[in-house]
């Protein structure tokens, strides 16, 4: 008899578990590395995996019509159906033959150009990014770094997106311009930003949801997010990271570091976001911008006006490890 209930309870359970689940048919395409759950609510992430931000992923399901999670298929795991956090991306829901935008806002205001407040500057170490995020044979400077091929100590781009209070992670796609960038960037680019190296997809990702956003031309803007990651990488950021190759590092000695080197103004605008086991392998930096970014003055001067970023640490653990380049 008692086991007879234990089941009904389970079922009933799982019945309610389920109750708002909205059937959809739509597409995801992931603009941070976040985690993918088999179970959103208890944190149930088995592999470890996250989406690779660039790609898109077929939907079918929202957690309620509307709701903040997506049901997406990720083909290469043994369970593909996997709950993934909306703000990490894109989401489109077809009906009826058309596409609709299903995040928070829908106010087309979050889609006009030039309606931005500040900038958001996102910065990689790539070693930990291809060594401990599930990119699944789809980024090809990956491939080349982890089997040695290339190496990468310098920190790299990921893109500087243009945000509008209000509109939270969907402001954005604010044109149909495509990507058409000269030769000449590419090259200038390209070490910074190593995707570039085979190909312009994850470029043309960048331009499309952020670059079209706000005032510069392709060309322009990622000159301008190659001279941010440049200027970062040969400040006191750059220089713990490359002494610390290979190291476990105690966050709060990375902050106190970049305190005494960048400024405490500085400082509060960076925070640490982290992959892998326990979120202890650090792969990127979001660091906080004004609107207008003053590439030649200071480090100091070009953050000023923005906002504090909540806490330095962001996402990781006490402790983190900074990659190093090639195979283990």
């Amino acid at each position: 008899m008692y086991l007879k209930k234990l089941i009904y309870a389970l079922l009933i359970m799982a019945i309610a578990s389920n109750v708002h689940a909205n059937r959809v048919e739509g597409m995801f395409t992931a603009i941070k590395p976040c985690p993918a759950y088999q179970s959103f609510k208890k944190g149930h992430n088995p592999q470890d995996v996250h989406v690779v931000p660039g790609r898109t992923y077929e939907v079918v399901e929202e957690n309620k019509a509307g709701g903040p999670w997506a049901l997406i298929l990720v083909p290469e795991i043994s369970n593909s159906r996997r709950w993934v956090a909306k703000e990490c991306g894109v989401t489109k829901i077809y009906e009826t033959g058309n596409d609709t935008d299903t995040s928070p806002t829908e106010d087309t205001k979050c889609t006009t150009a030039n309606t931005y407040d500040s900038n958001v500057l996102a910065l990689s170490w790539q070693a930990g990014f291809c060594e401990h995020f599930n990119y699944s044979g789809v980024k090809p400077e990956c491939d080349k770094l982890n089997s040695g091929t290339i190496s990468i100590t310098n920190i790299t781009m990921h893109g500087l997106w243009p945000n509008k209070n209000g509109c939270g992670h969907n402001y954005g796609n604010c044109s149909a311009t495509p990507l058409d960038l000269e030769e000449e960037t590419i090259s200038e680019i390209a070490p910074w930003m190593p995707n570039c190296f085979y190909s312009t997809e994850f470029a043309k990702h960048e331009w499309k949801k952020h670059g079209t956003c706000q005032e510069l031309s392709d060309d322009d803007y990622f000159i301008r997010i190659q001279q941010l990651a440049q200027k970062f990488d040969q400040s006191a950021l750059g220089k713990f990271m490359r002494e610390n190759i290979g190291e476990t590092v105690q966050v709060s000695e990375m902050e106190k570091f970049l305190v005494t080197n960048l400024g405490k103004v500085v400082t509060k605008k960076i925070e640490l976001r982290c992959t892998g086991a326990g979120n202890k392998f650090l792969n990127e930096f979001w660091i906080n911008l004004p609107k207008t970014i003053n590439v030649s003055g200071s480090i100091e001067n070009l953050v000023s006006g923005a906002e504090d970023k909540p806490n330095f640490k962001g996402n990781c653990a006490k402790q983190i490890y900074i990659e190093a380049p090639g195979p283990n």
